[in-house]
């Protein structure tokens, strides 16, 4: 071993502390590996052995870690430089410890010839680590609980308030106005629901051909609504702009969560810019083909590094607990990849933020009517049907019954899928079964369609459900519609007449 090389294995040894740790030399030109002592009693081994061969292969490194630890070395041979960590497992009994892996490749005449280095017993620190990050997770749900425990809190408290005027109040106007209070509310909490669920990757998404142009502009009064009276927002769009193949739905959400994460990180004022732009053939890492880009940006306050870095992870969130759920930007990220785009953001303090959402380009031709220009419920004549009503929450129950009656159906209410069964088997005029998904009893509710369908293969069935991802695969594949829920009166409307003209269908075909 050369001085300059006892001199840096001993400088390194010195950094990085006595305890745990050990030298070693790695002759390339043979493979075989030098090791001190201390290395050896840290592993169990009690007599010199390589670890190292020509063939690249560590008896000693856990097979999940080898690949790892290979490349790290084939890399230092290259850039002069060794830095990973690994499991090792210990020769005596089995033990399995993690280690850190520093070294220094040495040069002749151009040709690397050995690496110096040393290797320190890093389990306690990884353990520290670890429970560290068990903490600031534990934090980071507590803030997300809390923010989105406020949030629903408001939604309740106009909910309830509202009911509670209502009842007092006789000028058709201000009851009018309440009501429209309490839809609105109604909708935020379905909107938060949708986060929650796009979160944690339950959220299935309904791609189609949008015009970002048209649907900003519709957005127009929801996002001003939205915005303080001291913010601006401004587009800008190009010329020939691309259809983007996404759900509507969620891209409206998440340029509204944006647009308001943008209001709040200005508050003395400012100015919000969305525009959008073809980006042609793109190829990098992550992104390769057609690509509409939706920037939005801000004049704010701006985001640190140390910030930034954090900005898209899960549970991350620099507001206080109390201000919001903070999902605005966990739901962008998980949204442009589900959608096949990705999302990626820019800031500097004191000079605003940036966020780039790159959509997938579609041929295909944007429908002409959105799905909030639908026409207006109410027109069943009486006498449309008889639905069977499978629902346990008596509440649900009740205001379901008074809905379906709106549009012209009479209603039975059972409680669960053995009574619904049970209604059927009496030979009971029924023309549609909507049952709730999650019930009590033995049976939910995509098990009473399989049944019904055994039994009654001229019957449809609708089901509808709060959390319906964790049913839909299995729903979707016995071709079992769904609607979830909160819905609106028209959204149930064409949803029973959609079954039922399926189920006529269906007849013709047999």
């Amino acid at each position: 071993m050369t001085s300059e090389a006892l001199n840096t294995a001993e400088l390194l040894q010195v950094a990085l502390g006595a305890a745990g740790m050990g030298s070693w030399e790695l002759y390339l030109s043979t493979g075989a590996i030098h090791r001190t002592l201390r290395h050896d009693q840290m592993f169990g081994y009690t007599e010199i052995q390589p670890f190292w061969d020509l063939e690249m292969t560590f008896d000693h490194i856990v097979d999940e870690d080898q690949a790892l630890v290979r490349q790290a070395f084939c890399e230092a041979k290259i850039g002069g430089s060794i830095d990973v960590e690994a499991r090792v497992r210990r020769s005596a009994g089995g033990e399995i410890r993690w280690v850190q892996i520093n070294g220094r490749t040495f040069y002749v005449d151009g040709t690397a010839m050995r690496i110096v280095g040393v290797i320190a017993d890093v389990t306690h620190r990884r353990a520290v680590e670890e429970r560290l990050r068990q903490a600031q997770k534990i934090e980071a749900i507590g803030q997300l609980t809390g923010g989105v425990a406020h949030d629903f809190n408001n939604l309740l408290q106009v909910i309830s308030g509202g009911l509670q005027v209502v009842a007092r109040q006789s000028d058709p106007q201000r009851r009018e106005r309440i009501f429209a209070s309490m839809k609105q509310a109604v909708d935020r909490g379905a909107s938060l629901c949708r986060q929650l669920l796009a979160f944690s990757r339950r959220q299935s998404l309904k791609p189609e051909a949008v015009d970002l142009k048209r649907l900003i502009g519709e957005m127009g009064e929801l996002l001003n609504r939205g915005l303080r009276s001291d913010v601006q927002i401004q587009t800008a769009f190009a010329d020939q702009l691309w259809p983007a193949e996404v759900d509507r739905g969620e891209l409206e959400l998440v340029i509204l969560n944006l647009a308001l994460n943008a209001r709040d990180a200005m508050p003395n004022g400012g100015r919000i810019e969305v525009s959008a732009r073809n980006c042609q053939a793109l190829a990098d890492h992550d992104l390769n083909g057609d690509f509409v880009r939706l920037d939005i940006a801000d004049s704010g306050v701006g985001m640190s590094p140390e910030i930034l870095a954090h900005a898209f992870e899960p549970f991350f969130t620099t507001k206080e607990v109390g201000s919001g759920s903070g999902l605005g930007l966990a739901h962008a990220h998980g949204f442009a990849q589900a959608s096949g785009g990705v999302v990626r953001i820019a800031s500097t303090p004191g000079r605003g933020t940036l966020v780039s959402l790159f959509l997938p380009r579609t041929l295909k031709v944007p429908a002409l009517l959105g799905p909030h220009l639908m026409s207006p419920a109410g027109d069943h004549p009486p006498g449309a049907g008889q639905v069977l009503v499978v629902e346990d929450d008596d509440e649900v129950a009740a205001l379901t019954v008074e809905m379906i009656n709106q549009l012209g159906y009479d209603t039975t209410r059972v409680a669960s899928a053995e009574a619904a069964l049970g209604a059927l088997a009496d030979r009971r005029s029924v023309d549609i079964v909507f049952s709730d998904i999650m019930m009590p009893g033995r049976m939910n509710g995509v098990e009473l369609a399989q049944e019904i369908r055994r039994r009654r293969p001229d019957m449809p069935v609708l089901l509808t459900s709060g959390y319906a991802e964790g049913v839909r695969r299995n729903a979707a594949a016995q071709q079992i519609k769904i609607i979830p829920k909160p819905y609106r009166i028209d959204e149930l409307r064409d949803a029973l007449a959609a079954v039922r003209q399926d189920a006529r269908e269906s007849l013709r075909e047999h």
